[in-house]
């Protein structure tokens, strides 16, 4: 009897505690499921964030492109460009001064309101690193600016209505040592609005392709959600498709199509050599020099290489504009832009070549401050003033051969749409650029000759 009362009580507890596990482990995957979709919540919360930071920022260097392009083309053609061509000829042009506020427009709010509120937290390493140089490197320019209209309201304002001469020595046509400070800072102001312009356009295809990747996976999670949808029955693909098409491109259906995208790929890629020669030109040479110089440092003089300009190939276009017959397949205005763009290239390496070959005549390896400064001068001297005028001018050079290239490339670009309705053949892949060119002289050839019989 005893027995039985024990064994009764044991069943009776093991009810009691089963029943008590199961009602923990109910509740425990209550509360887990709350914490999980609690997570889900925070991290969609965190991608809607980080989507409208990353919409914000790229709106916002959109504008910083827009503006200090703007900002580096009007120095260039109201101020730099006429007091640096008469300056390096000898002449004594007058420092006019910069419209007060210029650089006022450039809004630098936005990131440190973003680093105050805690929005970068959602933001990649890379993203934010390459934001901060951008910031750091416009406040350097901003601060630049500042001091350089300080120094034209107190030194050159005042002046105004004095004879040119009076800002320059007696002899010779070079500017007083009070006034030494314009070029260097005039220099340096138009080198760094330009080397920003090209980072900010840099720094925002960075944010495009960080935020291409949210929206992208966005877009994924919504479809992976998305009620499945019955689609009516498509035919096999056998039925659809005789032969694959892997292989295979559009190629256009006459010798115009053909050049139009030819010349735009020859374009392109002399656009995005020119382009990287020139950054490097920038921040190897030129910004590290007048800079320094512009703060009375008193740098060295250095030799240019001779293999700067190495690797632009201008061939390809020379040769399809020496092709007979190419007038009648491109429209003149395209054909003398790309003379304009061969003359102007041309025009550079000349200027290359003398200012390194003088560099190699006249800068020695053992140089030393006492060789290009005189005792506590700051500007080099007269027989040298070449150097920082050469440095100045082959960067304006390299400049205007990139800008030349932009307005051809959208040319051709809307010349190609305008061909796209045509219906083209199909070729192979494999063929190369030279096969393309053969193609094209040959076709130009044959065109001529029939309009001749």
């Amino acid at each position: 009897m005893l027995f039985l009362k024990v064994t009764r009580s044991v069943k009776r507890f093991a009810a009691r505690f089963g029943w008590l596990m199961a009602e923990l482990v109910f509740v425990f995957l209550g509360m887990y499921g709350a914490f999980l979709l609690e997570r889900m919540h925070d991290d969609d919360m965190d991608l809607l964030r980080k989507r409208q930071i990353l919409q914000a920022l790229v709106d916002e260097f959109e504008d910083y492109e827009k503006e200090l392009g703007s900002a580096s083309s009007s120095l260039d053609e109201a101020y730099g460009v006429p007091f640096f061509t008469a300056y390096g000829a000898g002449e004594k042009p007058f420092p006019t001064p910069i419209p007060y506020g210029g650089m006022g427009s450039v809004n630098t709010g936005i990131w440190e309101a973003m680093l105050q509120s805690g929005g970068i937290e959602v933001l990649e390493v890379e993203v934010i690193q390459q934001v901060q140089v951008f910031f750091k490197k416009l406040q350097d320019l901003l601060d630049l600016y500042s001091r350089f209209e300080r120094l034209t309201e107190q030194m050159i304002l005042p002046e105004m209505d004095q004879e040119v001469n009076y800002f320059y020595q007696a002899e010779g046509p070079e500017l007083r040592d009070k006034y030494k400070w314009y070029v260097n800072s005039l220099f340096t102001i138009g080198m760094s609005l330009r080397s920003l312009s090209e980072q900010a356009a840099s720094t925002k295809m960075v944010l495009l392709d960080e935020y291409e990747k949210i929206r992208k996976k966005d877009e994924k999670e919504k479809q992976n959600y998305a009620p499945a949808v019955e689609l009516p029955d498509e035919p096999e693909p056998e039925e659809i498709m005789e032969e694959p098409l892997e292989d295979t491109v559009e190629a256009p259906s006459d010798a115009r199509s053909q050049a139009l995208d030819y010349l735009s790929f020859q374009c392109q890629v002399l656009a995005e050599h020119l382009q990287q020669i020139k950054t490097g030109y920038d921040d190897t040479y030129a910004i590290p020099f007048f800079t320094s110089y512009s703060e009375g440092e008193r740098p060295l003089l250095f030799p240019i290489p001779m293999d700067l300009l190495q690797g632009i190939n201008v061939e390809p276009l020379s040769d399809l504009l020496a092709a007979e017959g190419v007038e009648e397949v491109l429209e003149k205005e395209i054909l003398d832009s790309l003379r304009n763009i061969l003359s102007k290239i041309s025009e550079t390496e000349r200027v290359h070549q003398e200012f390194a070959e003088r560099c190699e005549i006249e800068i020695l390896a053992d140089q030393n401050i006492s060789l290009f400064y005189a005792t506590e001068a700051i500007e080099v001297k007269e027989k040298f003033q070449w150097f920082p005028n050469s440095l100045y001018a082959l960067g304006i050079a390299l400049e205007d051969c990139h800008k030349e290239i932009a307005p051809v490339l959208t040319m051709l670009e809307q010349e190609s749409i305008s061909e796209e309705s045509l219906e083209v053949p199909v070729i192979s892949k494999s063929e190369s650029v030279e096969e393309t060119t053969e193609l094209i002289l040959e076709t130009n050839r044959t065109v001529l000759s029939e309009d001749e019989k």
